[in-house]
């Protein structure tokens, strides 16, 4: 074996490398990392022209320059870039590490993890040169590889790093500006650099200084604050903080080189009109932008004391002092992807910027056309909104990519990727560190901001409120420190600013944060939600500050549930209301806003109570103090105002309207539970002892008047509950004045009253309607009492009903007290007993016979006392209701003159308000129960007396036909009942049986679905199979476990013993047909039998004897040859079963000297059966698997339900030895001819499904494809591999032997490997290995036809008939054929989808009666009289046709009925081929489909082909039968509706032959089968009425149009009542 070394292509992945550097600066980020890494405190950076560099080569860092002018730092190129530091020299290992890329830096306390940063400077430059202690390391490319080299240098104090530029990157300097901005901000973090100077050749035009200011104490820490990170990885010690500055001085001519960012805050930018076509120059000219004009240099400067722009900033520092714990299992994961163990301790800082410094950075922003050179991309100061380049950042060391989502900068011993631009959280243990670190950096973030907050909330002005001046710098403190810590989406990971978010606001036990508020700094559990509502009346509650649309995402908007600041809440309501007494405004939002919540509120009861409670009024003058839960009462606005004043006087719980004013009266109640101020509590409180005299009605005339004026105006609002309780609290109240002083009302009369002038007379305002009618209803009367007049009426007996009745006639309150004189019963009857007026008959002849009470009139009585009698409340015929009920009477002759009467009387009394769904449950109507008279009701009692076999009520024959139909009784019970008497009395003998199956079969009652629902309940009577039970003894069996006949079978036969037979004849065999019993037991019956207990079912196959399988194999067989037509639920039990016949192949054994196969058998599932399609594998393996029947109507069975072949389970392991030499090539090479022209031939005719891949031989003339090589040796290791194998005999499962010739392939390359040997090639063998390779499986056979054929020369198989010439072209074009196919099949696709969209389904209801009406309602003009409908003759004709119908098909002696057209009428259209018997009469009819099409007899048309598609066949047969409901013909004749199949002419609708009605399956299949089925009840529906109405007329012509305009709005409304339809016009239930 040679090694090898793996090439790298270095300069490709130093490429790779600084791909993943996309900022600006990356070289000075890196370099001065590394200068902080070795405590430099100075860094210089150096810009170098050619001619300068040439000059100063060598100095490493010494003074060596040329004096020159002020530099164009636009447009001077540079050739040289240094840097330089004066921290410690390069170290040993320092100089091992620069020539390795990726070896990191395993100083924990350095910033530097994967030891590619230094590769940064390849960027710029392609041979750097490092510079150190003396010595110097070149790095430089020969061609794609890296290089160094050793040398020495002069002695320095600094180390450098010299970069010679690249030619594409030698540029002007970089933007000083810019630069500066950069540098200010990567100092920030770094541990020793102070300064940074930066040079133009020898002239510097750039320094930058930091300096700080150390506090002399620490940061207290809240004892609530957790200090440990989620992991423990993290603790956080002490926390110091130290105020930071860095200055920075730039020449004038550094500035005047510009900027490359874009301004964004420059003076003037908030004063630019907002609509961006406003603003000047927006519709000029394109052109780039340009830098910010910058004022030139001065002249007088010269390039040794160049003038200077100073900038300082300053901020703070806080500095967390970190240890470190991690785990083992953390340290190792991170030591693997660092090279290095993680620190110990650290500082984690975060830089914080006050608003002072914020607003001065954006002023210079402003003012300063570069801007402020504190902020912009990559700079110190980032902004808390806008541009994401801005903002703050997470540093590692030096500032990366990361942006943090709030205002400070953070930095920490995060682990960056490797690329530095943002911290890595996706990366298992690196991930886990980092998540923690930035822990620390949300605690972090919550220290500084309850710090910074807390000294807001201790400086603000006492009591100021945060609107208002004095509080003015406060509030804008606060509400900056508050955007400072608002959580902004953070880049490039977003998880970054969500995970310090979490544990900012999760740090820290307490319940207590703080924000601003309109009273202040206040804790968020104090504030609340601005809520208008609540506004009015809540005056001390803080609240949050309000914001507008637009306003940046605030601190509040991410608050946590823990410091959420909540809504208002109802103890919030109630503490403020207990603290103080409302004002009238005040109590006034209050009743506002609690209305309007009250209907939300839970244990609403509880809540207002405490509510009422606490609220407190000032009500009245004298300023009352009161509390809600005083108050029970208010004024409605809808009955007292305008009538009820101010002034006048309330009861005591009772609010003022003022404070109700601006509320719903109708939700007042229920809010507050304050119920309407009534007339009864007014008047109460008007005669209470309370009452000041000024308002009591009882001594102040004046108020009494005034009461009655109110009243009278709010009287009509009134109830009469109300009315009746005020008029019942007055009653014995002297209030009403009359002519005799104050009087009790009811004591009282009006004028007219007062006939004998001995009455008291009310004296007030008569004269006033409204009054007239208070008075009147507080008992103030007009006449005397109808009460008197009755008492005196029930007291005596000398006067008569005549007497009375006109005497009231007189009365003109009459009719207004009727409801009170219909009260008494003093009005006699015939029989003297007395009733009211509302019970008593007009004394008429026909209602004498129903035992009814009569009036005892004894005059006779004219038309003017009936009028007068019925006026006043007398019956002149009994109600439906109560003639109904006396027509169920015990007594006979009343049930019989009721029901007459009722019958004479339906069309002139009760036909509008029958409905036979209110008499339910109410015996009326005489009937037959058994022979027996008797009454049913409606729902019980039948018009056809053929269903009383079946022990149902038949109406009484006396009842006439009219009747029946009036009262619209029910020819036959409904398919539930029929269904019922089975389930609970089914016929219990042959007789009874075969009479009831015999009659349902001629009846349409039972739909295809009911016949299967009783198919499973046991109606059929059988002998009882026991012989020791009693020998008449019968026990009921389901239908479907029933078969017809069974005399085809011996008495000893198998079925005999395993299925029950019954015969009724042909009649009743129909019915039972109809419901699942089949004429013989099919491939499903012995299915189920044989799934139930295939034992039993062995056993029984052998005459409960034990036996072997043959005979149960030969029922297999059976099931064999019927498979394909089992269901798929038949064929997914068989595939679970455990019913198939598996063979073990035992061996052979030498008894006698002869060898005999033994083998065993078992039943198993099919899946743990092998099909043996090998007989070496078979004798092999036979023992190891359950192996199938060899019998090939067994193996395709076996194979259908699951079970696979053994070879697909075999393993092939072929193991050439050496190829062989060259000498055995032209051996190979012969075989190879044979098979790429001779296969083609073999496979020309077979079965392209029989090959796993039919193509897998049409590219073998590539060499590419198939090969034939010879080998030295040829071995195969057969393994088997079934999960079904026999546990113990594992170790057989696999063997080894020699082959002559087998295949190997890998890819698409088929090899055939040929063993050596002398003779020639085994053909058989090469036959078997091809076969194994095309075929899924294979036969003997193919074996023997392949191996034939391959031997056979081509001249001799042409002789024998095979076309060669016809098989090599066929074989050419095969590909091409496939392509043609594919081109016809997609063909075919857009032309069916064409002819839809050309053809469509003619769907809704209209358009089908107008097309249909096209072809059949034109007029004709012929003489024809047959047929005839005249228009008033319509109702007579249509029930003659269902008379008709009923009787079934037409009688010989009967005139026959065909529709046709005259042949005479030749306007007539001629077209009918939606409805021609002549189309359809070779039908034949189709037995065994009664389980699908149930008592309707299905057809077929002999010349058609097409099988009959069962599923829509029951579908159809349940839409027919439920129309034949519709029509009424439920209980016709079971031949009248016939469905045949004529798929051949599916436009065909049907035909009317003979008066019944053929209807075509394959119209519904085609037309209706996608349809809403809705829409489909309705058109077959007119299809149906169509066929009727052929009946009366056969011709297409008005006649018949009109018979179908009649029929079908006849039935319209049970039509609408089927649910499909319903559904389809979407009606509701």
């Amino acid at each position: 074996m040679v090694k090898k070394r793996v090439e790298v292509n270095q300069r490709a992945l130093v490429d790779k490398v600084l791909a993943r550097y996309p900022e600006d600066f990356t070289v000075f980020r890196e370099l001065l990392q590394n200068a902080d890494d070795a405590r430099a405190t100075e860094i210089r950076i150096e810009f170098q022209t050619s001619d300068y560099a040439k000059h100063s080569a060598g100095a490493n860092g010494k003074v060596n320059g040329v004096n020159g002018t002020i530099p164009d730092l636009l447009n001077t190129k540079l050739s040289k870039w240094i840097v330089r530091n004066n921290g410690d020299y390069f170290a040993i290992k320092d100089w091992d590490r620069l020539t390795k890329i990726a070896d990191g830096n395993p100083d924990e306390q350095k910033i530097g993890a994967f030891g590619v940063g230094f590769y940064s400077v390849f960027s710029v430059t392609d041979s750097p040169r490092v510079l150190s202690g003396g010595k110097s390391l070149s790095i430089f490319f020969e061609g794609d590889q890296l290089f160094t080299e050793d040398g020495t240098c002069a002695d320095s104090p600094w180390t450098s790093i010299e970069m010679e530029l690249k030619e594409d990157m030698r540029a002007p300097v970089p933007k000083p500006f810019d630069l500066a901005r950069f540098l200010a901000a990567t100092m920030t973090f770094m541990s020793s650099v102070k300064t940074t100077s930066v040079f133009f050749d020898d002239k510097v035009f750039l320094k930058i200084h930091k300096f700080r200011e150390y506090s002399s104490d620490d940061l207290p820490i809240p004892s609530d604050m957790l200090r440990k990170s989620e992991e423990d990885t993290m603790k956080i010690g002490t926390v110091s903080v130290v105020t930071q500055g860095i200055t920075v001085k730039i020449t004038d001519w550094a500035l005047a080189a510009g900027t490359k960012k874009k301004s964004t805050q420059h003076a003037g930018v908030d004063n630019l009109p907002k609509n961006p076509a406003k603003r000047k120059g927006f519709w000029s000219n394109s052109k780039k932008s340009q830098a910010p004009n910058v004022a030139p240099p001065s002249r007088s400067a010269t390039i040794d004391h160049p003038p200077w722009s100073t900038h300082t900033a300053k901020y703070t520092v806080y500095s967390a002092q970190v240890t470190t714990s991690a785990s083992h299992d953390l340290l190792k994961g991170l030591k693997a992807m660092t090279k290095k163990e993680p620190p110990s301790r650290f500082a984690f800082e975060m830089v914080y910027f006050s608003k002072e410094e914020h607003d001065a950075r954006a002023a210079e922003e402003k003012s300063d056309p570069l801007g402020s050179v504190f902020r912009g991309p990559q700079g110190l100061f980032p902004e808390l909104d806008g541009d994401m380049e801005y903002r703050s950042r997470v540093f590692i060391g030096q500032s990366t990519a990361q942006t943090t989502g709030i205002g400070g900068h953070l930095s920490g011993g995060f682990i960056p990727t490797v690329e530095r631009g943002s911290i890595d959280l996706t990366n298992g243990h690196i991930a886990k560190w980092n998540e923690e670190l930035l822990y620390v950096g949300g605690f972090l973030a919550r220290l500084v901001y309850e710090k910074e907050i807390g000294n807001i909330r201790k400086s603000w002005p006492k009591g100021a409120l945060t609107n208002s001046t004095v509080a003015a710098s406060s509030r804008e403190k606060a509400s900056y420190a508050m955007r400072c810590f608002t959580f902004n989406p953070s880049t490039p990971d977003g998880k970054v600013s969500k995970i310090l978010q979490n544990a900012f606001f999760n740090c820290s036990n307490s319940d207590c944060f703080p924000i601003i508020s309109n009273y202040g700094i206040q804790n968020t559990k104090d504030v609340r939600q601005p809520n208008e509502d609540f506004t009015s009346f809540m005056k001390i509650m803080p609240i949050l500050l309000p914001t507008s649309a637009g306003d940046p995402p605030s601190l509040i908007d991410s608050l946590p549930e823990q410091y959420m600041v909540r809504m208002y809440s109802f103890r919030d309501v109630v503490n403020e209301l207990e603290g103080r007494i409302l004002q009238d405004d005040e109590m006034v939002g209050l009743l506002r806003w609690w209305v309007s919540v009250y209907d939300i509120v839970p244990n609403r009861d509880n809540v207002q109570g405490e509510l009422m409670e606490a609220a407190k009024l000032s009500i009245g003058k004298l300023k009352r103090q009161v509390t809600l839960s005083q108050i029970s009462k208010f004024i409605d606005s809808s009955v007292w105002i305008p009538w009820l004043q101010s002034d006048d006087a309330l009861p005591p719980d009772t609010i003022p309207f003022s404070f109700t004013r601006p509320l719903d009266r109708k939700q007042i109640p229920s809010a507050l539970s304050w119920e309407s101020m009534t007339v009864v509590d007014w008047l109460k409180h008007l005669i209470s002892p309370q009452i000041d005299l000024a308002h009591d009605i009882r001594k102040n005339l004046t108020y009494s008047n005034r009461v009655l004026v109110i009243l009278g105006n709010i009287w009509s609002t009134l109830s009469s509950d109300m009315k009746s309780e005020a008029q019942e609290l007055m009653e014995d109240v002297p209030w009403i004045a009359t002519n005799k002083g104050l009087w009790r009302a009811n004591e009282a009369y009006f004028q007219e009253a007062d006939v004998f002038r001995d009455l008291p007379v009310v004296t007030g305002n008569v004269y006033d309607p409204q009054v007239v009618t208070v008075l009147t209803e507080f008992g103030v009367k007009k006449r005397l009492d109808f009460t008197k007049l009755f008492e005196k009426a029930g007291q005596s007996d000398t006067w008569s009903a005549v007497e009375m009745i006109r005497y009231l006639n007189s009365d003109p309150d009459t009719l207004e007290m009727l409801t009170e004189i219909q009260s008494h019963a003093v009005f006699p009857s015939d029989t003297g007993k007395k009733y009211c007026i509302t019970e008593l008959y007009l004394p008429h002849d026909d209602i004498r016979e129903l035992g009814l009470p009569i009036l005892n009139w004894l005059d006779r009585i004219d038309s003017e006392d009936e009028q007068l009698l019925t006026t006043l409340g007398f019956l002149r015929h009994p109600p439906l209701e109560k003639i109904v009920e006396i027509a169920g009477s015990d007594d006979p002759d009343i049930r019989r003159a009721a029901f007459k009467y009722f019958s004479n009387k339906f069309d002139e009394l009760y036909d509008k308000d029958y409905d036979p769904s209110l008499c339910a449950g109410n015996p009326f109507i005489p009937a037959l129960k058994e022979g027996e008279v008797c009454v049913g009701t409606h729902e019980e009692v039948y018009s056809d007396s053929s269903w009383a076999m079946m022990g149902f009520q038949r109406v009484h024959p006396s009842v006439e036909k009219k009747v029946i139909n009036r009262l619209r009784m029910r020819e036959a019970p409904s398919a539930e009942q029929v269904i019922e008497v089975f389930k609970e009395r089914p016929p219990k003998s042959f007789d009874i049986a075969t009479k009831w199956f015999a009659f349902l079969a001629t009846k349409q009652v039972l739909s295809p679905g009911d016949l299967q629902q009783i198919a499973n309940i046991p109606i059929v009577p059988v002998k009882n199979p026991v012989p020791e039970a009693d020998p008449d003894s019968v026990r009921m069996v389901p239908p479907r476990e029933c078969f017809l006949g069974g005399i085809q079978y011996a008495d000893d036969h198998l079925y005999r013993r395993l299925f029950t037979f019954v015969d009724f004849g042909d009649t009743a065999n129909g019915f039972l047909k109809a419901c699942g019993v089949k004429a013989k037991p099919d491939c499903s019956d012995i299915i189920n039998i044989l799934i139930k207990d295939p034992l039993d079912f062995l056993r029984k196959t052998n005459n409960n004897a034990e036996g072997g399988p043959e005979k149960y194999l030969t029922e297999l067989r059976t099931v064999a040859v019927g498979y394909e037509g089992l269901s798929e639920e038949d064929k997914g039990s068989m595939r679970k079963a455990p019913i198939f016949v598996g063979y073990h192949v035992s061996g052979l054994s030498n008894t006698n000297q002869s060898a005999i196969l033994k083998d065993e058998f078992g039943l198993v599932r099919a899946c743990e059966i092998l099909i043996a399609d090998d007989m070496e594998n078979r004798q092999k393996f036979g023992n190891l698997v359950w192996l199938a029947p060899q019998d090939e109507l067994l193996e395709k069975l076996y194979e259908s339900v699951g079970s696979g072949y053994l070879s697909n389970h075999i393993q092939y392991n072929v193991k050439p030895s050496k190829e062989s030499n060259k000498n055995n090539s032209s051996r190979c090479g012969e075989t190879r001819k044979k098979i790429v022209e001779n296969l083609p031939i073999f496979l020309h005719e077979l079965d392209k499904k029989r090959l796993k891949n039919p193509s897998t031989h049409l590219y073998w003339d590539k060499e590419s494809r198939f090969l034939v090589r010879g080998c030295k040796d040829l071995k195969v290791e057969k393994r088997l591999e079934s999960s079904f194998c026999k546990p113990l005999e594992r170790g057989s499962e696999n063997f080894e032997c020699q082959v002559s010739a087998e295949i190997t392939e890998e890819d698409s390359l088929v090899t055939l490997w040929l063993k050596d040997e002398q003779v020639a090639v085994d053909m058989y063998d090469v036959a078997v290995a091809l076969c194994r390779l095309l075929f899924k499986t294979h036969k003997k056979h193919d074996v023997l036809s392949l191996m034939t054929i391959l031997e056979t020369d081509k001249e001799v198989l042409r002789r024998r008939g095979y076309d060669v010439d016809m098989i090599k072209d066929a074989h050419k074009a095969a590909v091409l054929e496939d392509n043609r196919k594919e081109k016809e099949r997609q063909e075919e696709e857009r032309r069916r989808q064409a002819e839809q969209r050309s053809e469509g389904p003619y769907y809704g209801g209209v358009r089908f009666r107008s097309r249909f009406f096209e072809f059949f309602m034109r007029r004709s003009k012929g003489s024809k009289t047959a047929g005839i409908v005249k228009s008033g003759e319509v109702d007579q004709s249509i029930d003659e046709i269902f008379e008709q119908l009923g009787k079934g098909e037409a009688t010989k002696e009967e005139q026959e009925i065909r529709n046709r057209e005259h042949r005479g009428a030749s306007k007539k259209l001629k077209d009918v081929e939606y409805c021609a018997e002549q189309k359809t009469t070779d039908l034949e009819l189709v037995d065994g489909v009664e389980a699908l099409a149930g008592l309707t007899r299905v057809w077929k048309q002999k010349t058609t082909e097409e099988d009959i598609p069962e599923h829509d066949l029951a579908d159809f047969a349940d839409m027919v039968h439920e129309l034949s409901r519709v029509l009424n013909l439920g209980n016709a004749d079971n031949s009248l509706f016939n469905i045949f199949w004529h798929p051949d002419d599916p436009e065909l609708m049907g035909f009317n032959r003979n008066r019944l009605i053929f209807l075509n399956l394959a119209h519904y299949t085609k037309k209706h089968l996608r349809a809403p089925p809705g829409l489909a009840y309705i058109e077959w529906y007119y299809i149906i009425v169509h066929e009727i109405a052929h009946n009366k007329t056969p011709f297409h012509d008005e006649h018949h149009e009109l018979l179908i305009s009649a029929i079908g709005t006849r039935n319209l409304r049970k039509l609408h009542d089927v649910q499909a339809v319903r559904e389809y016009f979407e009606c509701s239930e």
